[in-house]
């Protein structure tokens, strides 16, 4: 209460001195409460609190009139840890200094407003704590509500995700799995809860992809994205993208690993199948220039690394298409390329196809077998091909270039052969130039 806007008690009533001494006592204590009203409000409390007190003490009715005071005071929200204590010794005060007032008379009035008043504040008091216990219990059932909503969402998105979604714990024992992964893998659910996350490794697993396991289970990584191959019941191979994401506890403690899978094998099959084309002759299955330029080029990257190249051109190979057709001269291209990867020895040898009746064979690591790979070719063009009941007798112009890495170029390399099997062409059919 600060000041009084106006009204107050009559300064002329007998109750006039105890609403000022009341008022003031209250105003001076400790504001460790809330009074829901004005302070004219308040003021006009006190005063009619104040008019009926002074009432009572002058009429030879029981005490207990004043027990309604007290608790009409205390239910005005007057509870504040010293509105009794002031309001007692305002009240005392008072009736002292009234005369006409016996000292008995004011003790059992005194008595009967604290008896009402502590009656209704520790009503009041047991109210407000049902009103927290009430609204913790309601706190408590929202958040358990919300709790099992939240579960119930969680159990409904894990199992009926059309991604394959599993939980294991950090022993790797499998705990849950959904629908999709399991049947991703040929299992059931709970057949795959009976495994371990050991016991879906696989042999085209990345060698670093345990390690990354590993290091989610230690809590040193929290998520990792990988491609990852799984075997599946029926000893197929199933290709994955997987996420694993790990879990820790309320104390920052690894607790679990969430694993989302997503089965990549069709995409990747078109991925590998486009790779090969990129770097395949479509028609004979030869590596295409792309391919055989990117080869040569590694080559090159061993200085001292002596590097052949073997240049294979058919001769009037344009007469066969042009007799036969071009299904038949493509038959003998296919017959061509075959017979040529047979001459091929070391797996570092690459055979190529670089264009029309052109071929090429490419020998990273070139001793002194250069001629010999020139006879082996020239030998396998002796037989003659057979396609569509017809024997046809195809010979080649063979060239043949080797030098060190570091005393040459690819360009100048590549030139070489290519001007030594024009030369062995000049010269007659099936003979071989050497460039060395």
């Amino acid at each position: 209460m600060a000041s009084d806007p106006g009204g107050g008690p009559d300064q002329r009533s007998p109750h006039a001195a105890l609403v000022e001494q009341w008022a003031a006592a209250l105003e001076g204590g400790t504001r460790d409460h809330v009074v829901p009203m004005s302070r004219h409000e308040a003021r006009g409390l006190l005063d009619r609190l104040a008019r009926e007190f002074v009432a009572a003490a002058h009429d030879d009715g029981p005490p207990d009139r004043a027990t309604s005071l007290g608790v009409e005071l205390a239910r005005a929200h007057f509870v504040g840890n010293e509105v009794l204590g002031r309001s007692i010794t305002a009240l005392q005060t008072y009736c002292a200094q009234q005369a006409d007032i016996p000292a008995t008379r004011a003790a059992a009035l005194v008595g009967a407003f604290t008896t009402g008043y502590v009656r209704a504040f520790r009503g009041w008091l047991l109210a407000e704590q049902e009103s927290v216990r009430a609204a913790d219990m309601a706190a408590r059932l929202r958040v358990q509500e919300q709790l099992r909503a939240s579960e119930a969402r969680f159990r409904a998105v894990f199992a009926q995700a059309g991604i394959g979604t599993g939980l294991s714990d950090m022993t790797g024992r499998i705990i849950e799995v959904n629908a999709a992964f399991a049947n991703m893998l040929g299992y059931t659910p709970a057949e795959m809860c009976a495994l371990d996350v050991t016991d879906l490794t696989h042999p085209d697993d990345d060698s670093n992809m345990w390690a990354l396991y590993s290091a989610v289970v230690q809590g040193e990584v929290d998520n990792v994205h990988l491609e990852k191959a799984y075997p599946h019941r029926d000893g197929t191979t199933v290709w994955t993208k997987i996420n694993v994401s790990l879990i820790r506890d309320d104390d920052g403690r690894p607790q679990y690993t969430l694993i989302l899978v997503e089965d990549i094998s069709e995409q990747r099959v078109l991925r590998e199948r486009l790779q090969y084309r990129a770097h395949h002759d479509q028609l004979t299955g030869l590596a295409n220039r792309s391919r055989f330029f990117d080869a040569l080029t590694a080559a090159f990257d061993e200085p001292g690394a002596r590097i052949g190249l073997c240049y294979v051109d058919l001769d009037r190979f344009k007469a066969v298409n042009d007799t036969y057709g071009h299904a038949v001269g493509d038959q003998v291209l296919k017959q061509v390329a075959a017979r040529l990867d047979a001459c091929t020895t070391d797996p570092g040898q690459l055979v190529a196809r670089m264009g029309g009746d052109e071929f090429v064979i490419l020998v990273p690591h070139a001793g002194a077998d250069m001629e010999e790979l020139a006879r082996s070719v020239r030998t396998k063009f002796n037989r003659p091909f057979e396609v569509q009941g017809r024997r046809l007798t195809v010979t080649a112009s063979v060239g043949v270039a080797a030098d060190h890495a570091a005393h040459t170029t690819a360009d100048h390399l590549l030139q070489a052969a290519d001007y030594s099997m024009y030369w062995a062409k000049a010269v007659g059919r099936s003979t071989t130039r050497t460039a060395l």
